[in-house]
């Protein structure tokens, strides 16, 4: 029993003890028309930490951060027309590996109405899907965007642009590293056998006992 007392205190220590991999990376090209700040967010409901930003819509902003493995993510763009309609952001973003998947399950996300939500009163209220009826990368007025994905839409709050803010977010998350559940499963066969095991001891002692009683 101290055996397995023993190994369970082990494989839990080795189930919470953090990752040791390395950390990935996300990268992300976006623009908006007219501006805004890109951020990370341990909480969909809190800004998190500025990423880049942008005021001239022409121009494609870049930025690239490490993820801890382990944390979910959210993804927020703080966006802002100010000139008036046509209003919309464009954008697409890369994870360096498995060790996280965006909203849609992969490595890369575009901007699009499936896998981001929308709101015009900040973070931490209820979002919607965006509109994406202006088009992909390469329609007018904007044009192409380079070093943006070509499948990725011009989204919105609404087909006609608004002036003011819009809050887009998407959520990052961790893929449980599979060695832990190998770690699992080996755990549950050993205490397997070493409940077995300590049966069969026992057994062995009771008969042992008996046959030293009947002699």
């Amino acid at each position: 029993m101290k055996a397995i007392k023993r190994f369970i205190s082990i494989l839990i220590f080795l189930v919470l003890l953090p990752s040791t991999v390395s950390a990935a990376t996300l990268t992300g090209n976006l623009t908006v028309d007219d501006a805004f700040t890109a951020y990370l967010s341990t909480d969909d409901s809190v800004a998190g930490t500025p990423l880049v930003s942008g005021d001239y819509w022409p121009l494609v902003q870049t930025f690239s951060t490490t993820l801890i493995p382990g944390n979910t993510y959210y993804l927020h763009i703080s966006a802002k027309d100010v000139f008036g309609p046509p209003s919309a952001f464009l954008g697409s973003f890369e994870l360096s590996d498995t060790d996280f998947i965006f909203a849609n399950g992969l490595q890369s996300l575009v901007s699009d109405s499936a896998n981001w939500g929308v709101n015009t009163t900040g973070f931490g209220f209820a979002f919607n899907s965006p509109y994406d009826g202006f088009g992909i990368n390469g329609v007018e007025p904007w044009g192409t965007m380079p070093s943006i994905a070509s499948n990725a839409h011009w989204i919105w709050t609404g087909p006609s642009g608004t002036v003011g803010e819009a809050y887009f977010t998407t959520t990052i998350s961790p893929i449980p590293e599979p060695e832990i559940y190998t770690m699992f499963l080996i755990g549950l066969g050993f205490m397997g056998f070493m409940g077995f095991m300590a049966r069969h001891q026992k057994n062995l002692s009771h008969n042992t006992e008996q046959e030293t009683k009947d002699s």
